[in-house]
């Protein structure tokens, strides 16, 4: 849920805080009108916000998925067994497979969070999530001029500070399917399908950041014909 917590603070203040009222009808005047203009530029600009804040944080996350590794080597033989006209999936090691890719990912958001990130890595992705683990969970600055919608004023203003908070651990589901491929061949692919919720923290708006993520476990060509039965 979207809040500006500023202007609760201003309106709820002018009407209870009777200090204010004393003190003249030009000081109310004046707090009215700063009042109304900061609400009218925040209700001009939070949909820019939003859009961008949603942008940066999917595109962070497809950077760090993309940079995780599953933390064992995976043995496609191990995944399923092949036995006559029957495909056994070893769903076993296939979530012990995915409860580490999922521990890995989570453990890596904290520390970006946290700024405790510290892994050594000289590809492009390890050098963006450093930066950000400098910065404390901040994946980008946005300037005021650039929501202004305006070629001149795109890197004007003060920056305002794109941040997440990890709210809750991350959801996962396996995904498995079998499928003819050309003659006499078929196709194998196992999917981890993960769910990630996050908080965006963004100077006078916050939002929460839902999205659904499939990173792919293996995908097999193989001899045979789709089983009439498999086990999952």
């Amino acid at each position: 849920m979207k809040k500006v917590d500023l202007f609760y603070f201003l309106f709820f203040y002018i009407i209870y805080n009777g200090d204010i009222m004393k003190r003249g009808k030009y000081i109310l005047i004046i707090i009215l009108i700063l009042f109304l203009t900061i609400y009218f530029f925040s209700f001009r600009i939070t949909p820019q916000i939003e859009n961008i804040a949603h942008k940066e944080i999917n595109q962070f996350m497809q950077i760090l998925i993309n940079h995780t590794s599953f933390t064992q080597k995976i043995e496609t033989k191990k995944l399923y067994k092949k036995e006559n006209n029957t495909i056994s999936f070893q769903m076993s090691y296939i979530n012990d497979l995915a409860t580490n890719y999922i521990n890995n990912l989570e453990e890596t958001l904290l520390k970006l969070e946290d700024g405790t990130y510290k892994k050594k890595d000289t590809s492009p992705y390890n050098k963006k999530l450093l930066h950000i683990s400098k910065q404390q969970g901040v994946i980008a600055r946005v300037p005021l001029g650039s929501l202004t919608n305006n070629i001149f004023l795109q890197n004007v203003g003060p920056s305002l500070s794109i941040k997440y908070k990890t709210l809750s651990l991350t959801s996962s589901n396996i995904n498995k399917k079998i499928k003819n491929y050309g003659i006499n061949h078929l196709a194998i692919s196992i999917d981890l399908n993960i769910t990630i919720t996050l908080q965006v923290l963004v100077p006078l708006y916050h939002d929460h950041f839902k999205e659904n993520y499939t990173i792919p476990l293996v995908y097999e060509i193989i001899e045979g014909e789709v089983p009439s039965w498999y086990q999952n």
